[in-house]
């Protein structure tokens, strides 16, 4: 079994495709005074996967997105391109499931989006197995 966690199995995911000037967090941060964009998982939720032997879990998690802009209209602007970039990703990886997306403000200055996703997993605290082809 891996040892890494849930968020840093889907980080491992979805980093290499993201622009390198992001800064990317396998959890909550702490949002101060932002210098760049800023990427964080948060893992909301688990349960039994209806669909898959009784082994199966689905996790799910929140990727956040905040831009760096105070200015709000120049944050939406950039969040709106910052969230297709996610999506790219997230849909390359062809790891994920059920991907919707809503547009947030964090810490009441930041714009982004909160991007939920669900991963497969046999254990809600390890990363999920590889995929497998049918």
């Amino acid at each position: 079994m891996s040892t890494e966690t849930v968020r840093e199995y889907i980080v491992n995911q979805i980093a290499p495709r993201l622009p390198t000037d992001w800064k990317v967090e396998p959890g909550i941060p702490t949002l101060g005074t932002l210098s760049k964009p800023v990427l964080w998982v948060e893992y909301t939720a688990f349960e039994p996967f209806a669909e898959a032997p009784l082994s199966k879990i689905k996790a799910s998690a929140d990727l956040c997105i905040a831009t760096n802009k105070t200015d709000v209209r120049k944050g939406e602007d950039e969040a709106d391109e910052s969230v297709a970039e996610l999506y790219e990703a997230v849909i390359v990886s062809n790891t994920f499931y059920s991907i919707t997306a809503r547009k947030a403000v964090f810490n009441d200055a930041y714009v982004g989006w909160r991007m939920s996703i669900e991963v497969i997993t046999t254990n809600p605290a390890a990363s999920p197995a590889p995929a497998t082809e049918e």
